[in-house]
């Protein structure tokens, strides 16, 4: 090995396989032997040319005769350094590395986690293999973060890639079915569900049509909560800002959130009933039914949206993989049961 080396990524060199550190790793550094003088160090990094001009060198490191890393300097310590000198004597040996193959959301919290600007990637051997930036692990965030929103709308991607919309568009067809056609075939089984539940109350829905006005007011009101409450938790998950700790003080926050939003538009809707039946002698029968109705599917949708996720996170899954379909589904068939079965015993005297 020559006593300093100028790494580039090339076509043709190292190929890693997708979701590793590798895959966003910069191959763009400089990297002398232990023995070179910090004279002949400092030349090296006057005559370096980096791949993007947009690069920037913080650390000069340092490996033996085999290309293993076994020290690092800032560039600071470099120009400070008498130039009769080896590097050696002045690199730190206590290094913070990341592991070629390690997760990239992995490495993103870890890269939060300290204070250098970069940090040196290692193979299993040892060697070093490239330099992981600040500014390239907030890509991978946000990557991984629209991945996890992707998912919760009901698109089970394997990889961050394939969460670009750009790369959906353009897949086959065969591919998109298989992308979207799962969880739709959760949501239409969950609807089918959801009519099972209507046709048990037909009794009542004929005695007061009124109440069928009010289904897809209470249906859409719990998809949006539901919608809002999981893409939510997802983003702080996949975020890091909710973890083991505060879990259950978001989870009873988002509760009470539910319960607010419930009461202000349960209020808003039972006094649209009530005006708009006045002259029937259920008006106040069915106010209080679409009230509770809309205070029970907004409490339930926000606690599902939560609850869902979270679970399917401690078993060890994805939680992006609790899709809105899913959800969906159980706050549509609890909500109705609720609404009708309230119904069912207010206005019993008209069935």
């Amino acid at each position: 090995m020559e006593d300093a080396e100028r790494t580039r990524a090339a076509d043709g060199g190292i190929e890693f396989h997708a979701d590793r550190v590798a895959d966003v790793t910069e191959a763009d550094f400089v990297a002398v032997t232990q023995e070179t003088f910090v004279g002949h160090a400092i030349e090296q990094f006057r005559d370096f040319e980096p791949v993007s001009d947009e690069t920037t060198v913080y650390y000069l490191y340092v490996t033996d005769n085999s290309g293993r890393l076994v020290g690092v300097m800032s560039l600071r310590e470099l120009l400070n350094a008498p130039e009769d000198d080896v590097v050696e004597t002045h690199m730190h040996t206590d290094l913070v590395t990341i592991d070629a193959d390690a997760d990239p959301e992995h490495a993103a919290d870890e890269v939060a986690e300290r204070d250098f600007p970069a940090l040196p990637v290692i193979d299993d051997d040892g060697m070093l293999v490239g330099v992981l930036r600040t500014e390239d692990m907030i890509e991978v965030v946000e990557e991984e973060a629209t991945e996890d929103i992707m998912k919760s709308a009901g698109f089970s991607f394997t990889d961050v890639e394939t969460a670009r919309s750009s790369a959906i568009l353009e897949s086959s067809i065969t591919k998109i079915l298989k992308l979207r056609l799962p969880w739709l075939i959760v949501a239409l089984a969950g609807g089918l569900m959801a009519g099972g539940v209507i046709e048990q109350f037909e009794d009542t829905l004929e005695a007061v049509v009124a109440l069928a006005f009010f289904v897809p007011v209470i249906m859409d009101m719990g998809g949006n909560v539901g919608t809002q409450a999981s893409t939510i938790f997802v983003r702080g998950l996949a975020l890091g800002h909710i973890d083991d700790r505060n879990a259950m003080r978001h989870f009873a926050r988002e509760g009470l959130v539910g319960l607010l939003i419930g009461l202000i538009i349960g209020g808003i809707g039972a006094a649209a009933a009530y005006v708009w039946q006045i002259n029937e002698p259920y008006a106040l029968e069915l106010a209080t039914v679409v009230f509770v109705g809309l205070v029970s599917v907004c409490v339930v949708a926000s606690v599902v949206g939560y609850v869902i996720p979270w679970i399917m996170n401690k078993l060890g899954f994805d939680p992006a993989a609790a899709s809105d379909p899913l959800i969906t589904t159980v706050k549509d068939i609890t909500a109705l049961l609720i609404y009708f079965g309230l119904a069912a015993v207010l206005l019993s005297e008209l069935i």
